[in-house]
């Protein structure tokens, strides 16, 4: 895992920092490396346990050079990957420059990051992180976006910000809202409380064992950690169906693995947001493959039906796509849906 780390950064950097790639209005593209000082803490409303102790969560600032200056006031998206991923997931350039960097060349402005318990960012105990701490890690982060408190090159104070999860990241993004009120939008890719397929539904026969035995150590080397699928070709199949062969051995090589808390946390998240959903006020994306064999794509559709306090709610369905989204040919689509759509919002 730490050579394919590397590697990954090795030729990131080739093009990194400030590139010449033209964004929609012809500015260069500014990828710069950032980092938060937070707390993991649980003030939403979903109940589950954090350690209060203080880590660094660490990703990139990618966007057009004109919006990433110390006096602008950018409109931007902070993502969150899903279980099984980091960062990388929206960073890889499997189809094209990457999805961030795709999304910078037409105009928008993204944070990508490592959530605490993965790569690059701190690792508490796997059983003291969970679905609610990250949300209020998340709140943290927009707070510090939006005061330019964080540390990175150019540290501008956002203005406007969405907040879009894939998979997992879908569920704290929706905690996130409707817990602390502080985003713009959010966008839900590849998750619904109630969709979950029966291929995902039979990996908890081998995580749910291993955490409640104590979990695998992560990286850092906290104990609490597990995968969600069962082995190589699980996760092949489950999240890495369409991406390029050139490209399934360099992701399968980033294969992560998760802090029990969220692993354990899924369930209960689930059951408070189909409460607490529908108090969610700003605009909401709903965008689904329907091909994915992790969440069910028509009941992903009926899940939009319940944010009935959002102004705007907006189902994609993407034909053909499977969850690894941002890993495979329809990667193209899903730029084109979430360009549209925050720009349709004002987001951009």
């Amino acid at each position: 895992m730490a050579l394919a780390v590397g590697a990954l950064a090795a030729a990131a950097a080739l093009t990194a920092t400030t590139s010449t790639a033209a964004a929609a209005d012809d500015d260069a593209v500014v990828d710069v490396p950032v980092s938060f000082t937070v707390k993991n803490v649980n003030r939403s409303k979903v109940a589950c346990p954090a350690d209060g102790e203080t880590y660094t969560v660490r990703g990139h600032l990618t966007g057009p050079a004109s919006e990433l200056t110390a006096g602008s006031r950018p409109t931007g998206s902070l993502y969150l990957h899903g279980l099984e991923l980091g960062e990388w997931f929206w960073r890889m350039p499997v189809i094209g420059d990457g999805y961030a960097r795709s999304m910078a060349a037409r105009g928008h402005v993204s944070v990508t990051i490592d959530r605490i318990g993965y790569n690059s960012s701190g690792q508490p105990p796997g059983a003291k992180v969970c679905i609610g701490s990250q949300a209020d890690v998340a709140h943290q982060i927009v707070q510090q976006l939006r005061a330019g408190t964080y540390e990175a090159d150019t540290r501008p104070r956002f203005g406007k910000v969405a907040l879009i999860g894939h998979s997992l990241g879908g569920s704290i993004a929706q905690v996130e809202a409707y817990s602390f009120g502080d985003v713009d939008a959010i966008g839900v890719l590849s998750y619904a409380d109630v969709a979950l397929t029966p291929s995902v539904l039979a990996t908890a026969v081998t995580w749910t064992p291993k955490c409640l035995l104590g979990g695998e150590k992560s990286e850092a080397g906290s104990a609490g950690y597990a995968h969600l699928t069962r082995n190589t070709a699980d996760f092949q199949k489950n999240f890495l169906a369409q991406t390029p062969a050139d490209s399934r051995a360099a992701a399968t090589a980033q294969w992560d693995l998760n802090p029990c808390g969220d692993l354990l946390a899924a369930v209960p998240a689930a059951a408070v947001s189909l409460l607490s959903i529908p108090k969610i006020h700003v605009p909401v994306l709903e965008l689904v493959g329907d091909k994915d064999l992790v969440f069910d794509s028509a009941r992903v559709k009926l899940q939009a039906l319940l944010f009935l306090g959002s102004p705007s709610t907006t189902v994609r369905v993407i034909p053909g796509a499977t969850h690894g989204l941002t890993l495979e040919p329809t990667a193209t689509k899903v730029i084109d849906e979430v360009d549209a759509w925050l720009r349709a919002e004002n987001l951009t």
